[in-house]
């Protein structure tokens, strides 16, 4: 039996005998053109790219804290970093009283900047600086705005 396309063809010498039975001609009629139907699933597209927080841009005794380092999931090399310079980068938190809108969770938006070395992790400037205790967790690289 093999696969062709999104059709299942039986070959005929793997049903047929010599003297054709009732069996084997039920068996060839029930799998002779079967289609797979696949379903599209009802989740909107992903728009981000998931990245996690490594620290602070720093040297030796300086620390600045206005320069976030990432490292974006799936980008390995400088050369891949080109396509993120630019997009959105989103650190969302949790807060225990809603806002007027009856959101409790908040967002501080930044943007990335440029490489940081050349392993793809990236240099992300936010509007409010990255607490420490953000340092291990997760941001979202968007998709937008788009360079193409």
């Amino acid at each position: 039996m093999s696969l062709l396309g999104s059709y299942r063809i039986v070959v005929a010498s793997d049903c047929c005998q010599t003297k054709p039975s009732l069996q084997s001609l039920h068996h060839f009629s029930k799998y002779s053109y079967t289609r797979h139907i696949h379903r599209m699933s009802p989740r909107a597209p992903r728009l981000h790219v998931d990245g996690a927080i490594l620290g602070y841009q720093r040297g030796l005794r300086n620390q600045y804290n206005d320069v976030s380092l990432i490292k974006i999931k799936g980008v390995d090399s400088k050369e891949d970093v080109d396509f993120y310079l630019g997009k959105r980068v989103a650190f969302i938190t949790k807060a225990e009283s809603a806002d007027k809108y009856g959101n409790k969770f908040r967002v501080n938006w930044g943007k990335v900047c440029r490489a940081h070395g050349s392993n793809g992790v990236v240099r992300c400037r936010f509007r409010r600086n990255l607490p420490p205790q953000a340092i291990g967790g997760k941001v979202r690289v968007m998709l937008y705005p788009s360079r193409v």
